[in-house]
């Protein structure tokens, strides 16, 4: 793609704050994420990361609004204001750099590593399940902190209404903005899939609780 002048974007939402990320060790030329899942910000934030010299190849979608060059009707030559027009999330934004310095400070590969532990004691519990299925690989080192499954005899909607209502889990059901990636794994037309998440604050008895609820669900 980039040798046919293409610029390449890589997708981090699932796996920026899940796994270390070098962006100058990848052959691409953008890196967009939001702030609110691995990254632990609050909603309403995110990142869009450029490689350097590719700046004046993307033009900014909004003008005017920047503060810095109030004189001028079109946006600043300098990063990043020619991006960001209008006022800021000033308390999302704040919220975020407190996220990243937390996960900088226990470290992305220590944080990766126990969340690791957690999805494969997650999959080894599901794959317990007669009438769970998995979505993906059932290898922790194969995929992020991110498990999809579909339950037989129930809708996405209704697993996930009942792991809430009856259990206080909280799951996320539907097609995740990703109907290319159901259409794929054959789980469009269901309605999609059940997902759960680990995350570093996760512990080895919400887990357990997990795969008990399901069991109880489902058998």
């Amino acid at each position: 793609a980039r040798s046919g002048g293409a610029l390449f974007l890589v997708d981090a939402a699932q796996t920026a704050g899940h796994l270390p990320l070098n962006m100058a060790a990848l052959p691409v030329d953008l890196v967009a994420c939001p702030g609110h899942k691995g990254l632990l910000g609050p909603l309403g934030t995110g990142l869009l990361c450029l490689r350097a010299g590719i700046e004046e190849r993307l033009q900014p979608v909004r003008q005017g609004g920047t503060g810095s060059h109030s004189e001028d009707i079109q946006q600043p030559r300098s990063l990043p204001d020619r991006y960001e027009s209008g006022n800021h999330n000033a308390p999302g934004l704040f919220g975020l750099e407190a996220a990243l310095e937390w996960l900088s400070g226990q470290g992305v590969k220590q944080v990766a590593a126990r969340e690791q532990e957690l999805t494969a004691r997650l999959l080894d519990g599901l794959s317990s399940l007669r009438n769970i299925r998995i979505a993906g690989p059932a290898d922790a080192e194969q995929q992020v902190a991110v498990v999809s499954i579909s339950a037989i005899g129930f809708e996405p909607q209704e697993l996930a209404s009942i792991l809430d209502e009856s259990f206080e889990i909280e799951t996320r059901a539907g097609l995740h903005c990703a109907p290319g990636a159901h259409r794929a794994a054959g789980t469009f037309d269901k309605g999609g899939t059940v997902r759960l998440s680990c995350g570093p604050f996760t512990t080895e008895q919400q887990i357990e609780a997990v795969i008990a609820a399901l069991a109880d669900i489902t058998d």
